[in-house]
C-alpha cells in the first residue's frame, strides 16, 4: 500500500475520540446542513431531482431513507442524491475556504441516508462526519482551488465522493483494505465541471448530490470485495495528476482528526463564497453611510482572489447579463451593486435577480474587480477582502477585512446560525432542532428521526 493510501485508511479506521469542542462544531454544521436542506426543498432543481427518484410516501425496507423537508422516503443512494442536490441549491451551505469546497453537502446527505437505514449511535455518526471532512478537505488542499478552477473542475464535485466514501466507511466499520478500496473507487467515479457558469444551469447542485451517492456506492462495492488501485491519488494516472499537477515531493496529505470540521466556515449570503468578504464590507459601509446613492458613486473596486476570479468576475461583460439566480450567485458586480443599493443580500433578492439586475445595471457597470497581492499572499490559508469606493466628491472609502464572517478566524455564533435557519425555515423550527441536537446523546439511533421524529 502506498503512503497516501496508508495515511487515509489509517485515518478512517482509527478509533478517534470525540471531545466536547469537536462535538459542538459538528452540531453547528449539522444544524446548518439541516436548515439549508429543508430551506431549499422547494427549489425547482430539488423538485426535479425528486421527480427523477423512486420515492415512497411510506417508509419501508426498500425505501428507508428520508427526503429532508418532506414526508417522502427513498433508497439510501437516492436519498443522498436528492438531499445533496437540495442542500446545495441555495448556495448557503458550509465552505472549507482553503480547499474552496462545500463538504457538508457531500458528507451529511450520505451519512444521514445510511444512518436512516441502520442503527448508528451519535458518537459513530460524529466520527464519520469528521473523518469525511478530513479526507475531502485534505485532498482538496493538496490539489489547490486555483488549479481545479483553472481546469474547469468543481472541487466539491471531484473531492466530495471521497469524503462521503470515508464517512460511510466509518459507519460500515470497514477494515483498512476495504476503506482504502472505498476511497480509491470513489476517486475513480468522481466528477464535476464548472460549465454551469455558461448558462446558469443546475449541474453544480448535481455535483454535490452525485458525490454523496457515489461515496455510498463506492463503500458498498468495497465492502463486497471490489478492488481499486492503491495509487489512486499519486499514481501516474491517479487523481492528483488528472485534476492537478500530480504528486509534488514534499507535499503530503495533512490529515489531522477534526481539522476539516474546525476549518470549515458558515455562509450567510446565498452566493459564491468568493463574494462574501466584499459584500460584508459594502454592507458595513452602507450601514455607516445610508445617505449614499448610486449617483454619488464613480466606481466600486472589489478585490477578488485569483482562484475565484473565473467564477465571479470573468468575463466581465458576461457578468452584466443575469438571466437566472445561478448567474447572480456567481457574479461579483451583481453582489456588490445589490449590497450597496439595498444593504443586504438575501435569498429572495437572488431569486428575483433577473429583474433586480436590470434595476442595478448602472451600478453594476461601476463595479471593477482587481487582484490584490496582499490578499494573494494570505490565500489559501486565509481569505481576506478589500473594497474601494470612489465618490463623485473626490473622496474614497477604503476598507480591508482580515477574514470573512463565519470563517474560523471570525466564527459564527449559535445565535447567528439560528437566525439564518430561522429566516430559511422558521424560528420555532430552528430552535426545536437546536434543542434536539443538544439532547441528541440520549438517542441510540442517530438518523433523521432525531430531528424529524415520527
Amino acid at each position: 500500500m502506498t503512503m497516501m493510501a496508508s495515511q487515509i485508511s489509517s485515518h478512517v479506521t482509527h478509533p478517534h475520540k470525540i471531545d466536547a469542542t469537536l462535538q459542538l462544531q459538528v452540531d453547528s454544521l449539522t444544524l446548518d446542513y439541516l436548515g439549508v436542506t429543508v430551506g431549499g426543498c422547494n427549489r425547482p432543481s430539488a423538485a426535479v431531482a425528486r421527480a427523477a427518484a423512486d420515492l415512497s410516501d411510506v417508509r419501508h425496507e426498500f425505501r428507508p431513507a428520508r427526503i429532508f423537508g418532506l414526508d417522502l422516503w427513498a433508497s439510501v443512494e437516492d436519498a443522498a442524491l436528492v438531499n445533496g442536490i437540495t442542500a446545495h441549491g441555495l448556495e448557503l451551505d458550509d465552505t472549507h475556504e482553503q480547499g474552496s469546497m462545500h463538504p457538508g453537502v457531500a458528507i451529511f446527505p450520505a451519512a444521514f441516508a445510511f444512518a436512516d437505514a441502520h442503527s448508528i449511535d451519535r458518537e459513530t455518526f460524529t466520527r464519520a462526519v469528521a473523518v469525511g471532512y478530513d479526507v475531502m478537505t485534505s485532498i482538496g488542499v493538496l490539489i489547490g482551488a486555483e488549479e481545479s478552477y483553472g481546469r474547469g473542475f468543481h472541487p466539491t464535485g471531484i473531492c466530495g465522493a471521497m469524503g462521503a466514501a470515508a464517512a460511510i466507511a466509518v459507519l460500515m466499520e470497514l477494515d483498512a483494505t476495504q476503506s482504502r478500496n472505498a476511497i480509491s473507487l470513489a476517486a475513480n467515479m468522481t466528477s464535476g465541471s464548472l460549465e454551469f457558469l455558461s448558462d446558469g444551469s443546475w449541474t453544480k447542485r448535481l455535483n454535490a448530490g452525485n458525490a454523496a451517492a457515489t461515496g455510498i456506492r463506492a463503500a458498498k462495492l468495497a465492502r463486497a470485495g471490489f478492488k481499486g488501485p492503491a495509487t489512486f491519488l499519486e499514481g501516474r494516472d491517479g487523481f492528483l495528476r488528472q485534476y492537478g499537477k500530480g504528486a509534488i515531493p514534499g507535499r503530503d496529505l495533512a490529515l489531522k482528526f477534526g481539522a476539516g470540521v474546525k476549518e470549515t466556515s458558515i455562509k450567510f449570503y446565498p452566493c459564491c463564497r468568493y463574494m462574501h468578504g466584499n459584500i460584508d464590507i459594502i454592507r458595513e459601509i452602507k450601514a455607516e453611510r445610508p445617505e449614499l446613492r448610486e449617483s454619488d458613486v464613480v466606481k466600486i473596486e472589489c478585490a477578488v482572489l485569483r482562484a475565484g476570479s473565473a467564477l465571479v468576475a470573468e468575463p466581465l461583460e458576461r457578468k452584466m447579463t443575469v438571466t437566472s439566480p445561478v448567474d447572480a450567485q456567481f457574479n461579483m458586480p451583481f453582489g456588490a451593486a445589490l449590497a450597496f443599493a439595498t444593504g443586504s443580500a438575501k435569498v429572495g433578492q437572488f431569486d428575483e435577480s433577473e429583474a433586480l439586475a436590470k434595476e442595478l445595471s448602472g451600478l453594476m457597470r461601476k463595479v471593477e474587480c482587481y487582484s490584490s497581492e496582499r490578499l494573494e499572499q494570505a490565500f489559501p490559508a486565509t481569505w481576506q477582502a478589500e473594497v474601494k469606493i470612489s465618490l463623485i466628491d473626490g473622496s474614497t472609502i477604503e476598507r480591508f477585512a482580515s477574514a470573512y464572517r463565519g470563517s474560523p478566524n471570525k466564527p459564527a455564533s449559535e445565535a447567528e446560525i439560528l437566525r439564518k435557519i430561522g429566516d430559511l425555515v422558521s424560528t420555532e423550527w430552528a430552535e426545536k432542532v437546536n434543542l434536539r441536537l443538544k439532547g441528541a446523546d440520549l438517542h441510540n439511533s442517530y438518523g433523521s428521526d432525531v430531528f424529524f421524529g415520527i
